[in-house]
């Protein structure tokens, strides 16, 4: 039976409940340590742990302050530690040396879609193969179209009684009221509202919107027409332009081909 069968229950637990949580492991020692290789825990977003064993509470505070700021920025980090140096605060030194990975396990990004059709039927497909957690608003009788989604919501939904995060918002209703409805997400503050429009409805939106106080920050999260200029023709490429726009802003991308990244790169270091 493996010594972390606690610390894997809880990992499953926390996944399940969707909570955020980093794995400190302890992959190197040298010389005298209280934590060993292959020691492991668990830490919260506020860098406390949740459970399992590094090492004496200096090493723990150590790695809590990592842990707190891989959960922040997303990123692995890898921690040396000198258990003889002063800043350890140790008192008595351990005289060993010690290096720590702490990997963050963030929760899936969800994107809420809000609409019916092909297009919504191949965001629901390509959002899932991304790894975004995929809730979807339609009409009961196209509830089986969205086999791909994590959750498909049948009743009247209100902007104000959505209880969940929300990091991506698709409106592909094409209803009278897609203004009102982009106003209220922006106002909930959704960090991208994106509606599926044509060039002269995204401008009776956005009149919409300026007429009922949104100011310029709130008007940078609105995205309409949704989606990369790829002159997308078919449903299939209207949802991969909207899904090629939301990974180039999660990923902080250009959105220029990769080609011509190359060779800018190699026109400044000739020069």
């Amino acid at each position: 039976m493996s010594k972390h069968k606690e610390l894997i229950e809880m990992m499953s637990n926390l996944e399940k409940a969707e909570i955020p949580y980093a794995i400190a492991s302890v992959f190197s020692v040298q010389g005298s340590s209280s934590g060993k290789i292959g020691d492991k825990a668990l830490f919260n977003e506020k860098g406390k742990r949740i459970i399992g064993y590094i090492g004496g509470g200096c090493i723990e505070n150590r790695v809590a302050s990592v842990a707190k700021e891989s959960l922040s920025d997303g990123n692995p980090k890898i921690i040396d530690i000198d258990l003889d140096s002063d800043l350890m605060e140790m008192g008595i030194p351990c005289g060993g040396y010690m290096s720590v990975i702490v990997e963050p396990q963030m929760v899936n990004p969800t994107l809420l879609v809000r609409g019916m059709g092909r297009v919504v039927e191949v965001l629901c497909q390509i959002a899932s193969l991304l790894k975004f957690k995929v809730v979807v608003q339609a009409p009961k009788d196209e509830e089986n179209r969205f086999a791909d989604a994590n959750q498909v919501i049948t009743e009247p939904l209100e902007m104000e009684d959505i209880d969940f995060k929300v990091d991506y918002f698709i409106l592909a209703t094409h209803h009278r009221d897609d203004d009102k409805i982009a106003c209220e997400a922006l106002k909930k503050g959704i960090p991208y509202v994106g509606v599926v429009a044509s060039a002269k409805k995204t401008s009776i939106i956005t009149d919409y919107l300026l007429e009922n106080g949104l100011n310029k920050d709130d008007l940078n999260r609105f995205y309409s027409p949704t989606g990369l200029d790829l002159k997308a023709a078919t449903a299939e490429e209207i949802a991969l332009s909207i899904m090629c726009e939301i990974v180039m802003l999660r990923n902080n991308g250009s959105g220029h081909p990769m080609r011509t990244m190359i060779e800018t790169r190699e026109s400044e270091i000739k020069s």
